[in-house]
């Protein structure tokens, strides 16, 4: 059985990934019972999280922001720090699909200090870019400055064209200080 529920799993990560999110929200969907019943915790919160992406991949904002919320405090509990920070990230993309902008970069902001606890610099880059993003959309555009500066200082040996936007961020920046 746990054999065939990992299969399910992994299809249902193929299917989203290939976009087909009817499919995958009902693989996750099947997973997710299947892991309700076992009263296995930590995978329900798993579950919950990848229904979740599904979920919003398929425009279904309302529902994934209710199937993920609180799945962060079940990875806090037992401190794995890079899944309460996808937990949290993901908690945050579902406010932001559902315009409570400020909610979501409350979170996001958030799971920056996860993810550096956790040493997971990628992440944070992601993250970063999300506040950044979000931080324009909210018209704080220094600040959307400073956050993408700061993903971009993140990040491992930058390619030519993030070195060109690293450059024309900083000259930005200085044009708003002076």
């Amino acid at each position: 059985m746990t054999e065939n529920i990992e299969n399910l799993k992994q299809q249902s990560i193929k299917e989203y990934n290939r976009r087909k999110y009817d499919a995958a929200i009902e693989g996750f969907r099947t997973c997710l019972q299947i892991y309700e019943n076992q009263g296995d915790e930590l995978l329900v919160a798993e579950m919950r999280n990848n229904l979740s992406v599904a979920l919003l991949g398929k425009k279904a904002a309302q529902e994934a922001y209710d199937i993920v919320k609180g799945t962060d405090e079940v990875f806090q509990k037992v401190a794995d720090l890079k899944r309460q920070g996808m937990a949290l990230a993901n908690t945050a993309a579902a406010l932001e699909a559902l315009d409570r902008k400020e909610e979501a970069l409350a979170l996001y902001e958030r799971t920056l200090g996860i993810f550096k606890e956790a040493g997971e610099k990628e992440l944070r880059v992601n993250i970063l870019r999300r506040i950044s993003d979000l931080q324009l959309k909210t018209k704080r555009g220094f600040q959307a400055i400073a956050s993408m500066e700061a993903a971009y200082d993140q990040g491992e040996k930058p390619s030519l064209k993030n070195s060109v936007l690293k450059t024309t961020l900083a000259a930005i920046r200085k044009k708003f200080i002076k």
